[in-house]
């Protein structure tokens, strides 16, 4: 369950599982994999569970945003494969997060709380974001002077490259699976503001710098595991700027880049999530910032859309794919596209890009 639920199904399915998935879209290729439900945010997420006929929860996105929910649905005898609920709750503390980077040397942008009609003017430059948001929605550059609204914090801006990395824990210690460019506000894919638009994998840094910054995301991940108690899969945002890592959030569920994981290295997610979920780590992986590279890339509809005939769409390598007929309004997705290997960054962002034309053009545009 969670905003997106296709490519957390995909891997349910692979391992030998059925998914019943709970989602926003119902994309016509999650539908092909699993019984769908539309996600009720309207109703406690027990209480719509509660009526499926499953053995255990397992969590794509959002969970981070409703910690609540994983106490919510052990109390109704549904079994939750995610990290304890104290576990994701301090994540999102964004006083634990300035804690556990004061304790391990990581740098943390300064944060910022000022109350609903505060006006703020000696500040450097900051973005704008909200406690409980997702995918980049909602964020936006702030503007000296301007207030805030109720749910929103200041975080100090900083230069560099967005860089995310992908985990498993046992609660103590970690292993690193994948590091990656996270793609936003990419107006090649339609995207605009700060919009999650996709991750490249690995992450290309440069090769005298690769070694050092290696050892600091593998310290990262097991550092992280050991002090938030974190099982199971796990993710992380950054800013590089180069030199060191600064840290933005935790998401303490299976995030998005791990499609990529698998794509590259041919593992299967799930089955590894369980499995560090009961204390069973894999090996460390070699190579983890050498290329080849793929890239997943969310295209969003550059104005109001049509989706025309998909059927085909799986076979030409894109996902999330919409159902024949349906709206694209726009600025809201319209699929997911995955690319082949390739020798670079510039090369994934590159096909990325022909392929948001493409299917722009497919869409009527």
């Amino acid at each position: 369950m969670g905003a997106s639920a296709r490519a957390v199904a995909e891997s349910v399915a692979r391992a030998g599982h059925e998914p019943v998935a709970m989602d926003s879209f119902g994309d016509r290729d999650l539908k092909k994999i699993a019984s769908w439900h539309r996600m009720d945010k309207s109703r406690p997420l027990a209480e719509v569970v509660s009526g499926l006929d499953v053995d255990g929860a397992v969590f794509a996105s959002g969970i981070e945003n409703r910690p609540e929910s994983i106490s919510e649905l052990e109390g109704r005898g549904v079994r939750v494969f995610s990290p304890p609920f104290e576990s994701v709750r301090r994540c999102r503390d964004q006083g634990e997060l300035d804690r556990f980077c004061a304790g391990s040397g990581f740098s943390r942008p300064n944060i910022y709380f000022p109350q609903p009609g505060d006006v703020l003017s000696r500040l450097p430059p900051c973005l704008v974001k909200r406690f409980k948001s997702g995918a980049g929605i909602g964020v936006r550059e702030w503007i000296r002077g301007s207030e805030i609204r109720d749910g929103e914090y200041i975080e100090e801006r900083i230069d560099g490259v967005p860089l995310s990395i992908v985990f498993l824990a046992d609660g103590k210690n970690a292993v690193l699976c994948g590091a990656s460019r996270q793609l936003a506000g990419e107006r090649a894919l339609g995207a605009s503001g700060f919009a999650w638009c996709g991750n490249i994998m690995p992450f290309e840094a440069e090769t005298s710098a690769r070694s050092t910054l290696l050892a600091d995301l593998r310290r990262a991940a097991k550092e992280m595991a050991s002090y938030f108690g974190l099982r199971g899969a796990s993710g992380a945002d950054f800013i590089y700027d180069g030199d060191k890592l600064w840290l933005l959030e935790i998401n303490p569920r299976i995030s998005a880049s791990f499609e990529l994981v698998e794509l590259l290295y041919g593992v299967n997610i799930f089955s590894l999530h369980l499995g560090a979920l009961e204390g069973r780590l894999p090996p460390e992986r070699g190579g983890l910032l050498d290329g080849p590279f793929r890239g997943k890339g969310i295209i969003y509809a550059p104005s109001n859309l049509t989706a025309p005939d998909t059927r085909a769409w799986y076979n030409h390598s894109r996902r999330d794919i919409p159902h024949p007929g349906s709206p694209l309004p726009e600025g809201a997705p319209i699929c997911t596209a995955i690319t082949p290997y390739l020798a670079s960054d510039a090369d994934v962002m590159a096909r990325l890009a022909g392929e948001a034309d493409k299917i722009w053009k497919e869409c009527g545009l």
